[in-house]
């Protein structure tokens, strides 16, 4: 499944693939084809089309033996890119790469923020390495738009946001309270956040009736924010005049809300600046994650939790035990695995043959693990990959 993510004010026609759809299982063979600096900013799809198709008749010879005629492939991509809309506008940045990923079973595609090298590659799983540097692997995230006249729900990444249906939520304050009094008089107490485990107090008397209110209407508002994300793991701000977004998180039970909130009325803010004030959160937030998780590595560095051998840290991605995976930004191996833990490396690629340190990253994002572009140099002895298990 596709996911087209939308910044308001870049109005840009590609679909994206989210790195979940990317990493599941596709019929094979699968095709990702990186178009280098051939595109221009907001050139026709048809004249993208053409060098598309230019670019995937270079890897001709990779076709043979594969479940996939080279004309297949190009019918494939034109069958698809006939359906796209017409790019209207440059995407954000000037970006001129296109990455296209196909399979008989899925089609998805993306302008790229920076360059990358052009190249077809053919093989068992989507090539993704290229994208890692550019693009996070888990920069999925939740913005709750919240104020007395309004609740909105925002789905997002890197690329854009797009707005989330939520059932069973109030629409706005004033509706939260239609046919419901207050006593004047209230016990003061304490209560705890299931998220955060830290208290906030439950206000009383009269001059504080109102933030009482607020409490009944950001536990309505939390019980839908929290079916609607439940299983989710994604982070989740909330975005709303600074004195409301304690009083949220006392009411809040989503465990994965984030300490730092966007503060101000959220209705006078466009989409895109929105997006912009809650991608700067997210950035600083995917930073700390990756020091936490090297922090891990590092501290068991030569014990069986981590690993810096290609074939232990392959067949272990395979086997859904791989939880934070540090990968270099460019080097390439080559070789194959045989399931459930034999894993052939080879010196040059060979027919059959997958880039294991993209395979590696697959399987971890396939399993809900983390992957993380490190410079080759951080990782300890010249490790080309390493790895932190589960157990």
């Amino acid at each position: 499944m596709t996911t087209n993510l939308q910044a308001a004010e870049a109005k840009t026609a590609i679909q994206e693939p989210e790195y979940a759809a990317l990493a599941a299982a596709h019929q094979e063979p699968c095709i990702s084809i990186y178009t280098g600096n051939s595109s221009q900013p907001g050139a026709p799809a048809k004249q993208d089309l053409m060098r598309l198709k230019n670019l995937l008749r270079t890897a001709g010879p990779s076709f043979e033996g594969a479940s996939m005629t080279l004309g297949e492939a190009e019918e494939l991509l034109q069958s698809n890119w006939r359906a796209l809309p017409e790019p209207q506008e440059a995407h954000p940045g000037g970006a001129r790469e296109l990455a296209i990923f196909m399979s008989r079973d899925f089609f998805g595609c993306c302008r790229l923020p920076s360059p990358v090298a052009g190249r077809v590659v053919i093989g068992h799983e989507f090539f993704v390495r290229p994208l890692l540097p550019l693009i996070p692997a888990n920069d999925r995230f939740f913005v709750l738009a919240l104020s007395q006249k309004h609740v909105k729900l925002f789905e997002g990444s890197r690329r854009g946001i797009r707005e989330r249906t939520v059932r069973d939520i109030p629409d706005n304050f004033r509706e939260d309270l239609e046919g419901l009094s207050f006593e004047r008089n209230y016990e003061m107490h304490t209560a705890s956040s299931r998220a955060s485990g830290e208290k906030g107090a439950v206000f009383h008397g009269p001059s504080l009736q109102q933030k009482d209110r607020l409490i009944h209407y950001f536990r309505d508002v939390d019980r839908g924010i929290a079916e609607s994300l439940k299983g989710q793991q994604a982070p989740l701000i909330v975005a709303a005049v600074e004195y409301l977004l304690p009083i949220y998180k006392a009411a809040n039970t989503y465990p994965h809300l984030l300490e730092d909130g966007i503060p101000g009325n959220p209705d006078l803010l466009s989409p895109f600046a929105l997006h912009a004030a809650s991608w700067r959160i997210v950035e600083k937030h995917l930073s700390e994650a990756q020091a936490r998780a090297f922090e891990v590595y590092s501290a068991h560095i030569n014990s069986p939790r981590t690993s810096s051998n290609l074939r232990k840290v392959v067949a272990s991605a395979a086997q859904g035990l791989v939880r934070f995976l540090f990968v270099p930004p460019e080097a390439e191996q080559w070789g194959s695995l045989v399931p459930p833990e034999t894993v052939h490396v080879h010196d040059k690629p060979e027919p059959g043959d997958d880039e294991l340190l993209n395979l590696a990253a697959i399987l971890t994002i396939r399993h809900g693990g983390q992957v993380y572009v490190v410079p080759p140099g951080e990782l300890p002895e010249g490790a080309g990959i390493a790895a932190v298990f589960r157990y």
